[in-house]
């Protein structure tokens, strides 16, 4: 597999690629006018601005544990048919009652989770009967002896860097059996790891896969990606 491109990514690639992401999650939602959505690990509300922008009559809410971010979302101003909220929560305790919502989503966030397990079982939770989850995650494989330094310092170093990150080596085996537990049956899966190599331009700019003596975490995921350990995949589940 070939290094990165040298040349720092900039903003509008950074971007236009975060866009690409949110269009495969939305499509893999199958969202529909009408419906009420839950976008768990909100962020800066990129999603549901995107489908407040594409859809009608829907209620939209953003879940975050970040306050900051929250102030950011706020500022969104909903499609006049929309209704759109955000609501300061953990991801593992969600605060709405039982089949609440028709579609629920996450982008990039559940690694970050105290507990993928948890939270699969709080979306179940929420989603009505035939309701969808749609997220994207990100997929560690320990390399024990082949790690580049030593894997308590890997460990570390990630977590510190890249935020919680709790079961750093939880794979996806781990995510089905728990989906399957909580009625969740997987209807698609696309693997874009190698779609994401342009993250390293920059998260760990050079262009290079040899490690400096003091690795960042963009520097440490880069090596797990190039050499295996890293898969990105986008996930689709229906509640029986």
């Amino acid at each position: 597999m070939a290094p990165p491109p040298a040349a720092p990514c900039t903003a509008d690639e950074f971007e236009a690629a975060q866009a690409r992401l949110c269009d495969i999650v939305i499509a893999l939602a199958e969202l529909a006018d009408g419906q009420s959505v839950l976008d768990v690990g909100c962020g800066f509300g990129g999603t549901l601005a995107a489908v407040n922008e594409r859809r009608q009559d829907m209620r939209l809410v953003g879940l975050n544990i970040d306050r900051r971010q929250l102030d950011i979302c706020r500022t969104i101003t909903p499609h006049a048919t929309n209704s759109l909220s955000f609501v300061l929560a953990d991801a593992c305790a969600i605060p709405f009652r039982p089949v609440s919502f028709d579609r629920l989503v996450c982008l990039e966030a559940m690694f970050h989770f105290p507990s993928r397990r948890a939270f699969l079982a709080q979306a179940a939770n929420t989603l009505r009967s035939g309701g969808r989850l749609a997220l994207s995650d990100i997929v560690l494989t320990n390399p024990g002896d082949r790690a580049p330094i030593d894997i308590a310092v890997l460990e570390q170093t990630i977590r510190r860097e890249y935020g919680p990150w709790p079961a750093l080596w939880a794979g996806f085996d781990h995510i089905l059996e728990s989906a399957c537990k909580n009625g969740l049956v997987l209807e698609r899966i696309i693997e874009a790891t190698d779609q994401t190599w342009p993250t390293y331009r920059m998260t760990a700019p050079g262009g290079q896969n040899a490690l400096p003596p003091r690795p960042s975490a963009g520097n440490l995921m880069r090596w797990l990606h190039h050499e295996g350990y890293l898969s990105y995949i986008c996930l689709a589940f229906t509640k029986t």
